[in-house]
């Protein structure tokens, strides 16, 4: 129990835990620690079927409740200018490696100490599958043709 606490004095002490710097090796160790037990969901596909209208749902979905931390695209990058920390992570391949199952385990739960909230409240188990839906669909867009938020896309 002493190691323990003075490995916590001296990681506290040698590492920078400012808001506004990247996180140091104790803090990503940590941080990948906690974050395991998303991995750890039993593996499930998607209910939620293809079609268009669950895709413009899911789009909808994404642009209120997540596009302010995640940006339009996804990755992060294109937010108001407010700094979240840790920061928000890349809903893009290859920084998004989760599966179908484990984001919408971290969409109903959220991830504690951070500023990723529970959406169980907030979303049905269908409305979540409909954000994962849209989620993959996106990034699985030519990148070259850019992306546009739904209330930007036109009908054809």
């Amino acid at each position: 129990m002493g190691l323990v606490v003075v490995f916590a004095l001296f990681s506290f002490w040698k590492e920078n835990w400012a808001a506004n710097q990247s996180p140091g090796p104790v803090e990503r160790f940590l941080a990948e620690f906690l974050l395991s037990g998303s991995r750890n969901v039993e593996e499930m596909a998607n209910p939620v079927p293809p079609t268009e209208e669950n895709f413009a749902e899911g789009g909808r979905l994404y642009e209120a409740q997540c596009a302010f931390c995640h940006g339009a695209d996804g990755t992060g990058t294109d937010r108001t200018g407010v700094q979240f920390y840790p920061p928000v992570p890349s809903l893009a391949p290859p920084q998004n490696q989760l599966t179908d199952a484990q984001m919408h385990f971290v969409i109903q739960r959220g991830i504690r100490y951070t500023a990723m909230p529970s959406f169980a409240n907030a979303l049905t188990e269908d409305q979540i599958w409909k954000v994962v839906l849209w989620i993959r669909r996106r990034t699985n867009l030519d990148p070259t043709n850019g992306f546009r938020p739904p209330s930007e896309q036109v009908s054809q």
